[in-house]
């Protein structure tokens, strides 16, 4: 059963069966649903989408949390949720409904990377594994192990030239690559501190960037033999070393966002310099956990501002808009409140945009 095969069988479900229930790990708390929300009118409505049909019947996904979401370069409408301790769930149908990995249930998915060569080669990572599929998610084997707790497999990627070259990051700083699809690991750089996000630029072979809280940015552009400090001027803004996001931008080479304590810095060399976005609210006044700009208008962007009381509870959360490259920005509300911690604008309809959301962070 290919995975378009498979997206028709849960339509059939959802029309046939009756709606339920599902309880997971992180269901719903006094803030509110999490999960997945779309908008069809850039920002000004939301309605949810969790949609998730089974054997016994249309489920709930409004209790899963969020913890990231990939989109599969091959397949505008293909998604893949990564959550807390509630495993892996994949939607073909630009989120009207989901599957989940029965393989992957009840795990805390750290990081993906799918093919952008062939979308049924799908790479994850656990709390200490890294899993591969060929078969669209149908089947899963074990490619690499790691018992030491602290160097957990935090993020990972494809080279966008060869498929067969894989990066993997691990927590406490150990870079490692596969020059054959992951059958066999190397080290090519210890870092010494722990790291937080690896990702392959798609307008670069060989070109992958590491981003390290409170130690900034890293590229290297021979599939990480050789590494540089990209940090440039970063330190120089108060806060933002204390690292929330690194964003690539969708469809301009060597342009870079690093989203922080301090607000969003830009970079247009793959991050030799760096100027800050001028945002509406103060550098450091909010929590910003999600930001996205429009594939197709890149004057267009969004960033989510989130309040956390000193026990770490979202107070409120507001969503923000530009049209104009940051010039002047507007506040529109979001469907629920709890922690907006993923956006991303539709790359082939600039008015749909996804946002994810977490009970806690």
């Amino acid at each position: 059963m290919n995975r378009f095969r498979l997206y028709f069988l849960g339509a059939s479900l959802l029309v046939t069966l009756g709606a339920g229930c599902i309880q997971f790990g992180g269901s719903k708390t006094a803030l509110g649903p999490s999960g997945m929300y779309r908008s069809s009118d850039k920002g000004e409505t939301w309605a949810p989408i969790v949609s998730l049909p089974t054997a016994e019947g249309v489920k709930s996904m409004a209790g899963v949390n969020v913890f990231r979401v990939f989109t599969d370069p091959g397949d505008a409408n293909a998604m893949y949720l990564a959550s807390r301790n509630q495993g892996l769930f994949f939607t073909y149908n630009n989120g009207s409904s989901w599957s989940r990995s029965d393989v992957l249930a009840g795990k805390y998915i750290y990081a993906m990377a799918i093919d952008p060569q062939n979308k049924c080669v799908i790479y994850v990572s656990d709390e200490g594994h890294i899993y591969k599929t060929s078969d669209c998610t149908r089947s899963w084997r074990l490619i690499y192990t790691e018992e030491r707790p602290s160097q957990r497999p935090v993020s990972l990627a494809i080279d966008y030239a060869d498929s067969n070259l894989i990066y993997a990051a691990l927590a406490g700083g150990d870079i490692l690559k596969s020059v054959d699809g992951g059958t066999s690991w190397r080290v090519t750089k210890r870092f010494g501190f722990p790291v937080q996000y690896l990702t392959a630029d798609p307008f670069a072979a060989k070109r992958i960037y590491v981003a390290a809280a409170q130690k900034g940015l890293f590229r290297s552009d021979n599939a990480g033999e050789e590494w540089y400090d990209m940090s440039g001027n970063i330190a120089g803004y108060s806060g933002a070393l204390n690292f929330y996001r690194l964003i690539l931008h969708p469809s301009k080479k060597a342009n870079l966002f690093w989203i922080s304590k301090y607000g969003i810095l830009h970079s247009e060399d793959g991050g030799a310099t760096w100027k800050d976005l001028q945002l509406i609210t103060p550098p450091g006044g909010v929590n910003i956990y999600a930001f996205a700009v429009n594939p197709q208008n890149d004057k267009e962007m969004y960033y989510t501002g989130t309040i956390l009381n000193e026990k770490g509870v979202p107070v409120r959360s507001t969503l923000y808009k530009t049209v104009d490259g940051g010039k002047t920005w507007v506040t529109k509300k979001l469907p629920t409140n709890t922690i907006p911690v993923y956006l991303y604008v539709h790359v082939k309809d600039g008015k749909v945009i996804f946002l994810g959301f977490t009970a806690s962070t």
